[in-house]
């Protein structure tokens, strides 16, 4: 039983879209004028939307809902959603009394921004609910692959939803390799197209940043989602995706190196064999499968 619902004679739906990291929050109402919140925040009406259905279940069973929408300037945009901009986004979704409104009044759900089609000027996004986390497979397995995720998170802070384990396990080497100490930055000398391009003051050796990221903190990709590094050599670096703008010289950047899940690079390039979390020696399908021979 809900401890408080809206005013049924009076109600209405709203949206709010909190994108990951930086990005600006974005409220929808679809009232037909913007509705000022008791809080002095205002839903904007303009930015017209519309939810295929809100359902709610007595058992775990996760819900979806599609949320359809216009793509415009001030709310949500095709570059923005081309981007990255609102992938992983939350969106908490509520109704309130248009006569009195209250931001999260009657609490609906919070949701999780999925794939997105854009039509036309017109986008229709899934939205998974939050208990679709239920579904998740935890737990370790035995592996010559290493499960953990270097630094932990994404270098624009994010954490990766997706790492299992910690490249700082509580062993010998609790602290293990830190972002910080590996973060750099620098300045574009020279651009090939928006895969490629070059900061000539780089000395570090090749593929050091090989499988890290990269984000821009100025010019047009300023914001965006990091970029990871396919390959880098002699202070050039080749991205497995295109940039969103295509980059120019004096363009910043900020930069951290990656792992490739090799013995070496955990042991030789971070000193931090002692938290590697793959088993090396473990045999393969194809030895454990054979039968065995007599003498």
């Amino acid at each position: 039983m809900k401890s408080h619902v809206a005013d049924w004679r009076t109600r209405v739906y709203c949206a709010r879209i909190e994108p990951v990291g930086d990005q600006p929050i974005l409220r929808l109402t679809n009232y037909p004028t913007d509705l000022a919140m008791s809080n002095g925040e205002i839903y904007r009406a303009e930015n017209g939307y519309e939810f295929s259905g809100l359902t709610a279940t007595s058992d775990m069973s996760a819900t979806g809902v599609d949320l359809d929408g216009i793509l415009q300037e001030g709310g949500v945009t095709l570059d923005a959603i081309a981007s990255g901009v609102y992938d992983n986004a939350r969106v908490y979704v509520f109704a309130t009394s248009w006569a009195a409104p209250i931001e999260d009044e009657e609490e609906l759900g919070l949701f999780f921004w999925g794939k997105t089609d854009p039509t036309d000027q017109k986008y229709r996004t899934q939205l998974m609910g939050a208990k679709d986390v239920l579904s998740q497979n935890v737990g370790r397995t035995c592996s010559p692959t290493c499960p953990n995720t270097l630094f932990d998170q994404h270098i624009n802070g994010d954490l990766i939803a997706s790492t299992r384990s910690s490249c700082t396990g509580p062993r010998s080497n609790p602290d293990g390799p830190q972002m910080a100490d590996y973060l750099v930055t620098g300045t574009l000398t020279s651009v090939t197209d928006q895969y490629t391009f070059t900061d000539s003051a780089r000395a570090e050796p090749d593929d050091w940043f090989g499988y890290g990221e990269i984000q821009f903190v100025t010019g047009p990709n300023a914001g965006l989602r990091p970029s990871q590094i396919k390959i880098f050599a002699s202070g050039q670096f080749t991205l497995h995706e295109a940039l969103f703008y295509p980059p120019s010289s004096g363009d910043e950047y900020k930069a951290i190196p990656g792992c490739r899940k090799r013995l070496q690079d955990c042991r030789d390039k971070f000193q931090n064999a002692v938290n590697r979390g793959a088993q090396d020696h473990v045999p393969s399908q194809t030895q454990y499968t054979q039968r065995g021979r007599g003498a």
